[in-house]
């Protein structure tokens, strides 16, 4: 049961003063868990700097070391660092086209589980042969990949997918063949005067004027 909480510090009752403190006008029990879990969060800082401390001095003591081995052997620093350099190209030239590779096959990984089927998605709700690039330029950021290697929306884990490339294709209607971005629904344009004959969608300019995004789907119809 917990402590209860006083107006005054002489309702505390006696031998328990240590058990409170004073916050906003009133005496509070103390949260032990509070000051112990700050003292536990302090313990480990200062141990994993004593740690560092230590791996620090390990290193500094194997480089003196081998430093002093070295011109007992009659070498100098400079044949010693010449030495070191040595090594680490070795190594950088065996290791280094491992990670490349690696990188690589990570890249292609990722196009093949996330890209295609985002660009897949982008062309089944409609979007323009030539256009499913640029949505993806525009929007690819938007998506990545769940722990087990499935597509997903980056900033809303538990969204569909799908429903979030059509909430895109509708922002760019221009883009999109017919009326998919719509859902199916042909869009209507503002009554205007009949076409001229001059335009093969049979979409005036003041149709144009009025709604762009719904004449131009109309135009891609025709």
């Amino acid at each position: 049961m917990p402590l209860p909480v006083f107006d005054k510090k002489e309702s505390i009752p006696p031998g328990f003063e240590d058990e409170y403190e004073e916050r906003e006008g009133k005496w509070h029990p103390i949260d032990r868990t509070i000051k112990l879990q700050g003292a536990l969060d302090e313990e480990r800082t200062k141990r994993e700097a004593a740690e560092k401390l230590v791996k620090k001095a390990a290193k500094d003591a194997a480089d003196a070391q081998a430093k002093r081995d070295a011109a007992a052997a009659g070498m100098t620093e400079e044949q010693l660092k010449k030495i070191y350099d040595s090594i680490e190209a070795n190594v950088r030239a065996e290791y280094e086209p491992k990670i490349a590779e690696a990188e690589k096959h990570k890249a292609e990984i990722r196009a093949l589980k996330l890209d295609s089927k985002v660009k897949q998605l982008f062309k089944d709700g409609g979007a323009l042969d030539g256009k499913v690039g640029d949505f993806w330029k525009l929007h690819g950021d938007e998506f990545d990949l769940t722990a087990d290697g499935k597509p997903m929306v980056k900033n809303e884990p538990g969204k569909d997918v799908a429903r979030h490339v059509q909430s895109i294709l509708k922002t760019r209607q221009e883009w999109v063949q017919g009326t998919k971005a719509t859902g199916g629904r042909t869009p209507s344009l503002p009554s205007s005067t009949p076409a001229t004959g001059l335009n093969p969608g049979g979409v005036t300019f003041e149709d144009l004027v009025k709604n762009p995004a719904a004449a131009i789907a109309v135009a891609n119809d025709a």
